[in-house]
């Protein structure tokens, strides 16, 4: 005889509150680095029209015309994706009982599958059967949509890139994402903060900039040699991950980006519920989806240093 348990409205609800728990635990960290839009809803939403920065016009004393100041910047659509989603059915007592549990890693698993995928999307990046990562729909390194309706997208231009020289993350690439950045107006409000991509490697780059500084110690080469985690340099956050992607030529891609260039729309954040499959013997099924899209709204926001 198999696995039988009926699903009742308050194992739904239990089930559910718990997956909300767990996603708010888990939630990747690019979600800090990048301007997030919920509750979206429609097939696609233009970002420009919201967040781009207009200048004002000065007006005479005593005049009665109103200011006409449309926007100049073509538009950029965060458009209604396909479901990011993961699930599996319940046919033993101890998975049901684990389901029930928001501190099982039966729902912890489910929640960070999913997480991972909301991560790669916002990045614009997908994962391929070997664990290696190519650059693949929209997001900070992916296709920007753009045009008076939706349609298909553009890649970051290639004079966003900083070469390689067949060096890894060094000072003088550093000084160089950050002055074109800031020379486009970008990260040099308080408000806009910068935040870049790494892996280990450059991890590793960081912390030997702060070694060579020898005597002459200040307080990033202190932090970086007590912790062993890279703090802010140049005005720049950074956020570790081993889920970032190498060029064609197989050197890796750093992105360097404005906070409030970026941004990622939710239909659905990530939720989790469970019902009967009434297809698979009426077992329990546990589902976790999320609906998300990620865009730029200008490509001179975002900068990729390649490293070798």
């Amino acid at each position: 005889m198999g696995f039988m348990q009926d699903v009742e409205a308050h194992h739904r609800l239990t089930y559910q509150n718990n997956a909300q728990m767990v996603a708010q635990q888990l939630r990747n960290p690019l979600r800090q680095a990048v301007t997030i839009m919920s509750g979206l809803t429609g097939e696609a939403r233009n970002v420009v029209d919201l967040l781009q920065k207009k200048r004002a016009q000065k007006g005479q004393d005593y005049g009665r015309n109103n200011p006409d100041n449309r926007s100049k910047w073509d538009n950029r659509w965060l458009v209604r994706p396909e479901v990011l989603h993961d699930g599996e059915l319940i046919d033993r007592t101890d998975k049901w009982d684990m389901a029930m549990d928001p501190t099982s890693h039966l729902v912890r698993n489910s929640i960070a599958a999913v997480e991972r995928a909301v991560q790669d999307t916002i990045m614009g990046i997908e994962e391929d059967a070997n664990g290696n990562f190519a650059v693949t729909g929209s997001g900070i390194l992916g296709l920007a949509v753009s045009g008076k309706r939706p349609g298909a997208g553009a890649p970051l231009p290639a004079g966003n890139t900083i070469p390689h020289a067949n060096t890894g993350l060094t000072l003088d690439k550093l000084r160089a994402v950050r002055k074109a950045l800031k020379k486009a107006d970008f990260g040099i409000e308080d408000a806009d903060p910068l935040w870049a991509c790494i892996t280990p490697d450059q991890e590793d780059d960081l912390i030997g900039i702060a070694a060579q500084s020898g005597p002459a110690l200040n307080a990033f080469s202190i932090e970086q040699l007590r912790t062993g985690k890279p703090s802010p340099l140049l005005g720049i956050n950074w956020i570790l991950t081993n889920r970032l992607p190498t060029d064609a030529s197989g050197k890796r891609m750093i992105p360097v980006w404005s906070k409030s260039n970026v941004v990622a729309g939710f239909w659905q954040d990530v939720e989790g519920t469970i019902w009967n499959d009434t297809s698979k013997q009426n077992l329990p099924y546990l589902y976790t989806s999320a609906y998300v899209d990620c865009v730029r709204v200008q490509d001179a926001g975002v900068r990729v240093i390649l490293c070798a």
